[in-house]
């Protein structure tokens, strides 16, 4: 016995259209992927496979790690979040760090030490400012120094014109 008949409405308009949308879907395209090609929410191609009956493919759940009953799902960028019993969103590893030593002081950031994000033991994390971690981590990513690290000296405009004026003086000695 089958749950699903596909397209149990053959008289129905757009049958042509809603099978190219159906193949799609088949070939590994979500629904909100057929609906922008054909001009169509992803509520509305989910309901037309739905009163059809086309079968769906099942949800596709992240990854999944549950500490003391919060459930944390990964993210976009590898680090998994959950909600607190309070109601906040708080990530995996800032939730071990306060469950161990308090609250992150403002200004400082919970760092994890291998670098893979999914791994929240409280040995792989350390605590930091924020400037300590730009200065250790990401040398060259402020207004002070050059993408070699070494230290930009701002000139004045006349030290600027005068060392511009002297190097055209050099180069027309030169000829």
């Amino acid at each position: 016995m089958t749950l699903f008949r596909v397209n149990k409405h053959p008289q129905r308009k757009n049958n042509g259209i809603v099978a190219d949308m159906y193949a799609l879907y088949q070939e590994g395209k979500s629904l909100a992927q057929v609906g922008a090609i054909f001009h169509k929410t992803r509520q509305t191609v989910y309901d037309v496979f739905r009163s059809r009956g086309y079968p769906l493919r099942s949800k596709q759940f992240k990854d999944l790690q549950v500490l003391d009953g919060i459930r944390f799902t990964s993210m976009k960028g590898g680090y998994l979040r959950g909600t607190h019993p309070d109601g906040r969103r708080i990530l995996m590893h800032h939730y071990v760090w306060e469950k161990k030593n308090g609250p992150i002081p403002r200004g400082y950031i919970v760092r994890i030490v291998s670098g893979n994000r999914k791994d929240c033991r409280l040995t792989n994390l350390e605590i930091m400012t924020l400037s300590e971690w730009n200065r250790k981590y990401c040398p060259h990513l402020n207004q002070f120094t050059s993408p070699t690290g070494s230290r930009k000296t701002k000139k004045s405009l006349r030290e600027r014109v005068m060392a511009e004026r002297d190097e055209r003086f050099r180069h027309a000695m030169q000829m």
